[in-house]
C-alpha cells in the first residue's frame, strides 16, 4: 500500500516492516527528541543503566517491540540503545494533572455505537496517529491509537475487538516506583492482547502483581471500555489498584467541575448523545486544558468493530485543529496523519480559524465511505470493504488537511 500510494503508510506486518515504516516517515522527529533528551543533563551510560529493567521487561513480555524499536531505529538513523532507553524514560518527568476520559453507552447514544473520549495534556511534542496490524510475534489484534511522533507507546487506543483505553494522571504517589513500564507502553500491551474490560482488568492486576507498572511521581487512572458497553475506571498506584466496574453508565473519569461539565451535557442529551457532542465537550473549558495537545473520540460499533471501529483524531490541542475519523478497517495510514503534518499545519493556523464547518463536511463524508465500505462488504467480503475504507480514510484525511492548510 505504501509503496503504491506514497500519500499511505502501511504499519502492517512483521515487528521490522512496521518499525522500519514508521522510523522512515519521522526520523526526523526522533532523532531531534532523542538529541533534545540527551543533551538535556543526562549522561548516555547512566541513561543506559537507569533502564536496563525496562529492557528486561519488554524482552519478556513483548519482545517483538524489540524487533520493532530496533528497525526504527535504523531507518531514523539513531543508535538502537538509545532509542530503547529514551522509550523507557521519556515519561517519568513530564505527566500533567489535566488529562481527562468520559465514556457513553449506546442506550444513550444516537446510534447503536459505544462513545469514549480521552483529551490527552503533556509537553508540546509533534502528534501523530496511526492504524497498526502486526502479522507476527505477540501481538493479537490491530488498533488505532494517537502519539508521539517519536513513540512506539500508545496514548490512546481503540483494538479490533472494540476496546477502548486511556490512562490519564492521578493524585502525587506516596511510594512511587521509578523502575518498570510506564502506562504507554502497557497501554499498547493491552491493546494488543485484550478483547473486553475483563480481559483489560485481568492484564493491569496481573502486570501490577508482577511489579511492572512504574508511575513515577503520581498515580495513573485508568479507563476501559468495549463495544458490548461495559466500562471500568482504576486508580492504580504503586502499591495498590482499585477496580470500579461500572454497569454501563456514561462515566466520567473525575466527579470534580470537568465531570460536572461532561456528565450535565450527556445526560441533557440523552438518547441522542453523539461523536460531534464528545468532541464538542472536548473543545469546552475545564475539560479542555492550556496544556492539551491531542484527543482521540472512539466509536465501537456492536458488530464488525475489526472493520467499522474507528476514532476521530486531534493531533494537536482539540480546538485549534480538526477531528480527523481513521478506521480500523484501513489497511493504512494517511501520511499527514503519522508524519506530523496535520500537527504542524494545525499550530500554524491563525488564531480565529474555526474547525466546525469542516468537520460536518467531513461527517457527510465519512458516512457514505462506511456506507460503501457495508455495501462491498455484503457483496465481496471484508477484503473488498478494508479496501473502500483504506481509500476513504485517505480521502478523509486529504480534505481535512487542505482545511488545516488555509
Amino acid at each position: 500500500m505504501s509503496s503504491a500510494d506514497p500519500e499511505m503508510v502501511c504499519l502492517e506486518g512483521s515487528p521490522e516492516e512496521i518499525g522500519a515504516a514508521f522510523g522512515a516517515v519521522n526520523g526526523a522527529d526522533i532523532r531531534s527528541e532523542i538529541s533534545a533528551y540527551l543533551s538535556g543533563g543526562r549522561q548516555r551510560d547512566e541513561l543506559l543503566k537507569a533502564t536496563e529493567t525496562y529492557r528486561e521487561i519488554v524482552e519478556r513480555i513483548a519482545p517483538h517491540w524489540l524487533e520493532e524499536a530496533a528497525a526504527l531505529a535504523g531507518a531514523a538513523d539513531v543508535d538502537p540503545e538509545d532509542y530503547l532507553a529514551y522509550q523507557g524514560a521519556k515519561y517519568r518527568g513530564i505527566n500533567t494533572p489535566e488529562c481527562f476520559t468520559y465514556f457513553s453507552p449506546s442506550k444513550h447514544n444516537a446510534v447503536n455505537q459505544t462513545l469514549f473520549h480521552k483529551n490527552r495534556d503533556n509537553r508540546d511534542r509533534p502528534q501523530c496517529a496511526y492504524v497498526k496490524g502486526p502479522s507476527t510475534g505477540n501481538t493479537r489484534y490491530r488498533f488505532v491509537a494517537t502519539g508521539d511522533t517519536s513513540d512506539i507507546g500508545t496514548m490512546m487506543g481503540l483494538n479490533e475487538k472494540g476496546i477502548a483505553a486511556a490512562a490519564d494522571t492521578g493524585a502525587p504517589d506516596p511510594n512511587p516506583r521509578y523502575v518498570g513500564m510506564m502506562n504507554p507502553d502497557l497501554m499498547r500491551l493491552i491493546l494488543e492482547n485484550a478483547s473486553c474490560v475483563a480481559e483489560a482488568c485481568k492484564m493491569l492486576e496481573d502486570i501490577h502483581q508482577q511489579g511492572i507498572y512504574a508511575g513515577a511521581k503520581v498515580a495513573t487512572n485508568w479507563m476501559f471500555a468495549d463495544a458490548a458497553g461495559r466500562v471500568a475506571r482504576i486508580v492504580q498506584y504503586s502499591d495498590s489498584l482499585n477496580f470500579t466496574h461500572d454497569q454501563g453508565d456514561s462515566l466520567s473519569m473525575r466527579e470534580d467541575d470537568r465531570g460536572k461539565l461532561v456528565m450535565d451535557a450527556l445526560r441533557a442529551a440523552d438518547g441522542s448523545v453523539s461523536p460531534d457532542l464528545l468532541n464538542r465537550i472536548s473543545r469546552t473549558e475545564p475539560v479542555l486544558a492550556k496544556t492539551n495537545i491531542s484527543a482521540m473520540t472512539a466509536v465501537i460499533p456492536d458488530s464488525n468493530p475489526d472493520l467499522f471501529g474507528y476514532a476521530h483524531f486531534a493531533v494537536y490541542k482539540a480546538d485549534r485543529t480538526v477531528y480527523v475519523p481513521l478506521y480500523i478497517g484501513s489497511l493504512a495510514t494517511p501520511r499527514c496523519l503519522l508524519d506530523g503534518t496535520c500537527y504542524r499545519n494545525s499550530k500554524a493556523l491563525a488564531s480565529d480559524w474555526s474547525p466546525e464547518n469542516v468537520e460536518s463536511g467531513l461527517e457527510n463524508l465519512r458516512s457514505g465511505i462506511e456506507s460503501s465500505a457495508r455495501e462491498a462488504l455484503a457483496a465481496k467480503g471484508p477484503g473488498a470493504a478494508r479496501e473502500v475504507l483504506t481509500r476513504g480514510c485517505q480521502e478523509l484525511a486529504t480534505t481535512a488537511l487542505r482545511a488545516l492548510s488555509c
